[in-house]
C-alpha cells in the first residue's frame, strides 16, 4: 500500500515537470523569433541606418536559451534523454538495468543536482537584493535569470527522486514475479 502513495508521489512530480516544459517549449519559439529579429534588425538596421537591435534583446535571446536549459532539465530526465552508458545496458536485463539506475540516482544524480541547487542559492539570493543587472547599456536584469539555477536543479533533485521511486516498484516487481515463478517450479517439480 505504502508503495502506491510513492508512486503517486512520482506521478505528481512528472506531472510537474512535464507542465514545466511545455513552458520552456514556448521559450524556444521565442527564442528563435528574437534570435531572427537580431539577426534581421542589425542586418537591416545597417542599410536604413537605424539601430533595431539592442543589448536587451541579445540578452533576451541568452536569456531564453537558459530558461529552456534549466526548465528542461527534469523533464529531459524524465524522457531518459540524458546521457547513459547504452553500450552497457543494453546487454543488461530490466532488472540489472533499474538497479544501476537506482544507484546512479543515488550515488551521482541526487548529490551532484543538490550540491549545485545549494551552491546556486546564495548567489541568486544575493544577486536579488542587490537588483543585479547587466552591465552594458539597455541590458536585462541579472537576478530572475539566476534565479533559475537553483529552480532547474530543484526539478531536477524532484525528477531524480521520481526516478528513483519508479526503479525500486521496478524491482520490487520484479522480485514479487521471481517469486512467483520459483513457487511455481517447486509446484510442478512435486
Amino acid at each position: 500500500m505504502a508503495m502506491k502513495k510513492w508512486l503517486a508521489l512520482s506521478k505528481h512530480i512528472n506531472n510537474l515537470n512535464k507542465a514545466v516544459a511545455r513552458v520552456a517549449r514556448w521559450a524556444v519559439l521565442l527564442m528563435l523569433g528574437l534570435g531572427f529579429w537580431n539577426v534581421i534588425g542589425r542586418y537591416l538596421g545597417v542599410a536604413i541606418g537605424q539601430n533595431l537591435s539592442s543589448n536587451g534583446l541579445i540578452e533576451g535571446q541568452w536569456y531564453l536559451f537558459d530558461l529552456i536549459f534549466l526548465l528542461g532539465l527534469g523533464w529531459t530526465l524524465q524522457r531518459q534523454g540524458h546521457v547513459r552508458v547504452d553500450v552497457l545496458q543494453g546487454r543488461w536485463g530490466k532488472r540489472r538495468q533499474a538497479k544501476y539506475e537506482l544507484l546512479g540516482t543515488i550515488f551521482l544524480l541526487l548529490p551532484f543536482a543538490l550540491g549545485v541547487m545549494a551552491i546556486s542559492i546564495e548567489p541568486a539570493l544575493h544577486s536579488l537584493i542587490i537588483n543585479e543587472a547587466s552591465p552594458d547599456p539597455n541590458g536585462l536584469p541579472r537576478y530572475w535569470i539566476k534565479a533559475l539555477i537553483p529552480l532547474g536543479f530543484l526539478l531536477l533533485t524532484l525528477q531524480g527522486i521520481s526516478e528513483g521511486i519508479q526503479r525500486i516498484s521496478e524491482l520490487k516487481e520484479s522480485s514479487f514475479s521471481k517469486q512467483i515463478q520459483e513457487k511455481g517450479s517447486e509446484g510442478e517439480q512435486s
